[in-house]
């Protein structure tokens, strides 16, 4: 029972992820702008901030359930040996910080929201106006840059979820395929970010935009092992229901 409400926090924490960053000012549905232009991109804050305050407190709370729903595995996976289930642990602890870090955008990212407001409300061309301009634009920078940790961990967390969840399905199955989906993707992900570390000094855009594709595929795969969870499926519960 536990592993089933687990289950479905984790299944609703990722809906809401999805939300949250769709309706997000300067994404996809509101007023999409180029997100590595960061004065654009605080302007697009500014012209919405009641919705970017919004949209930030609905990222906060996605990220509480979906650690609660991940945490669930955990026991099931260290009442058993072998070394996917120490994998899965690991995994689980990674994907903790990884969402952790997400935590510390979304409060730079409230504090920016707030500045770009305070602006607002200076008289135009003023110096006020101007510091606070400048502020928000520094504390969005340092968001960005919190934001790498997420970025950094991301692959492995999704590979070692992946790894551990696959070991414990035995039959080929729906929750199986994304548990290696997990893996593939998360991989693809850490190429994609040492190749835009080490080499990528041109066109950042492109590798925001493969990395928002392989954060997106492994948020359907996680979903789906927590619809298995949910369901009480062979490997993501404590019991495997009859029939």
């Amino acid at each position: 029972m536990a592993t089933r409400y687990a289950g479905l926090s984790l299944v609703a924490g990722i809906v809401l992820v999805f939300v949250s960053s769709y309706f997000h000012p300067g994404n996809s549905a509101v007023n999409p702008v180029d997100q590595t232009d960061f004065p654009l991109a605080l302007a697009a804050i500014g012209d919405a901030a009641n919705l970017s305050h919004a949209m930030t407190l609905l990222a906060i709370l996605s990220v509480a359930l979906m650690s609660f729903g991940a945490l669930g595995l955990y026991p099931l996976a260290a009442r058993q040996q072998g070394l996917g289930n120490v994998v899965l642990r690991f995994g689980i602890v990674v994907s903790i910080l990884e969402w952790s870090s997400i935590l510390i955008c979304m409060g730079l990212r409230l504090f920016v929201t707030h500045l770009m407001q305070r602006a607002a409300n200076a008289p135009d061309g003023s110096e006020t106006q101007a510091v606070f301009q400048s502020n928000a634009l520094a504390v969005h920078t340092i968001s960005v840059a919190a934001l790498l940790t997420f970025v950094a961990l991301f692959p492995w967390a999704s590979m070692s979820v992946g790894i551990g969840v696959a070991s414990r399905i035995q039959a080929m199955n729906v929750y199986k395929i994304a548990a290696y989906g997990l893996v593939l993707f998360g991989a693809a992900g850490l190429v994609n970010f040492l190749i835009a570390l080490f080499a990528g000094s041109e066109a950042p855009n492109t590798y925001f935009t493969l990395n928002s594709v392989f954060l997106s595929i492994t948020a359907i795969c996680l979903l789906a092992v927590g619809v298995g969870m949910y369901r009480g499926r062979d490997g993501l519960a404590d019991e495997v229901p009859s029939g």
